[in-house]
């Protein structure tokens, strides 16, 4: 039945511990994956994250996480520097996408596919995006990337940070309807996903810096 809260069962036994805090890095979220039970799955994960959360919602036509509709966004979750992606259907919904912060215009990029089975490697992330030896995916989209010089365990790249346009933003207290109105009989893992971010006391709408580039 829609609106009944059996959305949250996807997510049932995942939750922050007490006191728990929230990675603020792409190292920190593979430590934070190692540590949890398997296989994992992406709204499993995200419920294990300790509220208040900032997030942006958009529609998202151009990105390895498409989004078309207004009930579906790409939603932006800040756990500065860190900014990480999701969007709860389409070919984009098993994956955690990142840009972690690098001066004000640049971010380091990176994606881990869900579920996990295993323990991730300090790499895995990175090496998920290689496209060649010169670039990654992420390339086709964020103009002057280079290698990370920072991390030299892994062919790591980081490139121009982008926030989507103005026109294109979905304000959070749409989300938070949807929400409401989810039936996870007929779609349980976008449920799921939604539940594991507005299921909580608080989440803040957050404007993304203004010295990204607009998409």
């Amino acid at each position: 039945m829609a609106g009944s809260g059996s959305g949250a069962a996807g997510i049932a036994g995942c939750a922050p511990a007490a006191g728990a805090q929230n990675p603020r890095s792409i190292a920190e979220v593979v430590r934070m994956v190692n540590t949890l039970e398997k296989p994992l799955e992406l709204p499993c994960f995200l419920a294990h994250l300790a509220g208040p959360l900032q997030m942006t919602a958009a529609l998202s036509t151009v990105s390895a996480q498409p989004a078309f509709t207004r009930s579906s966004p790409r939603i932006f979750v800040f756990l500065d520097p860190l900014v990480f992606t999701v969007v709860p259907e389409g070919p984009g919904r098993y994956l955690l996408e990142f840009g972690e912060r690098r001066g004000d215009a640049r971010s380091l990029k990176a994606e881990i596919v869900f579920p996990v089975t295993g323990e991730l490697a300090p790499e895995a992330p990175f090496e998920h995006i290689v496209f060649n030896e010169q670039f990654s995916t992420c390339a086709f989209c964020h103009d002057a990337e280079t290698r990370a010089p920072d991390v030299p365990f892994a062919r790591a790249f980081e490139s121009l940070a982008l926030r989507p346009p103005d026109e294109a933003l979905v304000s959070l207290d749409e989300l938070r309807s949807e929400v409401q109105l989810c039936d996870a009989g007929s779609d349980p893992y976008r449920c799921a996903m939604l539940h594991a971010l507005f299921g909580r006391e608080a989440v803040v709408e957050r404007e993304f810096p203004e010295t990204y580039g607009a998409l």
